[in-house]
């Protein structure tokens, strides 16, 4: 009876290892209320932003940016300071309120922004940039 319980017990391991080693991963959509991130911050899927934008370094989308306005900072603003750091977001991240990242910000798809976006650096992207007014 033991030597059944523990075949049973080892086969139970190893189809939980199979499932925690070989399980796909789905990117899960992320909401949030407002975000400053003290970094870099890299988005694997669509950002929507629900208010302003504001970037102390370069943009690069992999899709088009779409906001009610583009503009460009200066870069002696008190408010904008390069800190080391990282943050990445896999799946669409949705943040409600202003986003703000002092540092370099990428994003695998669209960009859609509620309010203005302001970057000290560049803002590139794959797709059109687009501010709606």
């Amino acid at each position: 009876m033991s030597v059944r319980l523990t075949q049973g017990a080892a086969a139970g391991t190893l189809l939980l290892a199979s499932f925690v080693f070989f399980a796909p991963a789905y990117a899960e959509p992320v909401g949030t209320g407002p975000l400053s991130i003290t970094g870099s911050l890299v988005v694997r899927g669509p950002l929507t932003v629900d208010g302003s934008l504001t970037v102390a370094g370069d943009i690069y989308a992999k899709g088009p940016i779409a906001a009610a306005s583009i503009e460009q900072i200066s870069s002696g603003a008190s408010v904008v300071q390069k800190r080391s750091g990282e943050n990445t977001f896999y799946g669409p991240l949705i943040v409600h309120g202003p986003l703000v990242v002092h540092g370099d910000m990428e994003v695998r798809g669209p960009i859609n922004v509620g309010g203005t976006v302001g970057a000290v650096g560049r803002v590139q992207a794959d797709g059109p940039i687009t501010g709606r007014r």
